[in-house]
């Protein structure tokens, strides 16, 4: 009797430890995604961390913007939006409001912010005549605008040039790349060469039609795909937008 009561007590201390191993084992993989989130989205990172907070504690996964509460299932994505994203956002809304006598020019431009950081989205009649990529008037006009603004932001800079699906070839650009490419890159060299803007901040790239944001199908969706972004990029490392000075 003592022999077995031994080896039930051995048999229940095993069992006993094989669950132990296989809850560290879990821990162990929790904590390793928790880092992996971190390094990718410092954003979802905090999210994710908020709300196992909140599970954890027995709440409800309340989430708190500003004023305002709301109640959101866990698998319902919220991009979280930095107070300096707005600031910067309202500015520029500011500077485009102020474009006098270019009602049209006001409707050209949008602004907004997303995974990227703050965008301004120019279309390209705008800026630009048909299959050219010299800068109007205008559009130097509404640059000089936003460039100060701009300016006092230490993040880089990325110009993006778009277009629609119809095949471009003249004399000039054998291809949509090259127009969405040069017509970026003029918009860079206005903001260098005009404004001295620091020119290891800012960059051009082109996608030609591989981005669009409407389909190509109507006149009007075209016109929406033919674009010039203006983007002021969140930092890798804290995903959010920094002000020299910390203010505007």
């Amino acid at each position: 009797m003592r022999r077995r009561r031994r080896e039930d007590e051995h048999e229940n201390l095993e069992r006993w430890l094989i669950t132990y191993a296989d809850l560290i084992t879990l821990l162990l993989a929790f904590f390793i995604m928790m880092y992996v989130f971190s390094k990718q989205d410092a954003n979802k990172y905090e999210e994710v961390i908020g709300r196992l907070k909140t599970i954890f504690t027995g709440g409800a996964g309340v989430i708190s913007q500003g004023n305002q509460t709301s109640s959101l299932p866990l698998d319902l994505p919220v991009k979280a939006v930095d107070s300096a994203d707005k600031e910067i956002q309202k500015k520029l809304e500011e500077q485009i409001k102020n474009l006098a006598g270019s009602e049209a020019m006001q409707k050209s431009i949008s602004i907004f912010t997303d995974e990227r950081g703050v965008v301004i989205r120019i279309l390209d009649k705008a800026f630009f005549d048909e299959g050219k990529a010299d800068l109007k008037e205008r559009a130097r006009s509404a640059l000089d605008g936003i460039v100060p603004v701009i300016t006092k932001i230490e993040n880089s800079i990325r110009i993006e040039g778009h277009t629609d699906n119809v095949p471009i070839s003249n004399d000039e650009f054998k291809s949509n790349w090259e127009l969405s490419a040069r017509r970026a890159t003029e918009v860079v060299r206005y903001f260098v060469e005009k404004h001295d803007f620091p020119p290891q901040r800012i960059s051009a790239v082109g996608y030609a039609e591989y981005k669009p944001v409407a389909s190509n199908d109507s006149a009007e969706s075209r016109a929406l795909n033919r674009r010039i972004e203006i983007i002021v990029i969140k930092s890798p490392n804290e995903s959010r937008i920094q002000l020299i000075g910390d203010k505007l």
